[in-house]
């Protein structure tokens, strides 16, 4: 058995987003930006040697983004071909997975020894 972790720090996130409303009387929509943003992403395995070579584990991730110092802008807000005036905004996202894995490792210390 063997158990594995990686953190990431992302000291910069860019969102760009639009939310789309087409089911109103007036479609209308979200244009969102930001620049300014940062993050983590974390990942946990558990594996399993079932030969020297290959190996099964079960995981799971999980990312976290957040933005502050972006802004908003509501087009057909109102009436048609209008567009709104300019919002201040924070956007995040959360994900979280779980995954199965296999993995093999092949034997290169053949090839190295022929020269290749």
């Amino acid at each position: 058995m063997k158990i594995s972790a990686d953190v990431a720090y992302l000291p910069y996130v860019a969102f760009d987003g639009r939310d789309d409303h087409w089911l109103r009387t007036t479609p209308t929509n979200f244009l969102q930006r930001s620049r300014n943003g940062q993050g983590v992403q974390t990942e946990v395995i558990l594996s399993y040697l079932v030969t020297p070579n290959f190996s099964l584990g079960i995981g799971g991730r999980y990312w976290a983004m957040w933005t502050a110092g972006g802004n908003f802008i509501c087009n057909g807000c109102g009436s048609v071909d209008t567009t709104g005036p300019i919002f201040p905004s924070k956007n995040n996202t959360e994900r979280f997975g779980v995954f199965f894995q296999g993995s093999y490792l092949f034997d290169t210390s053949a090839l190295a020894a022929a020269g290749k």
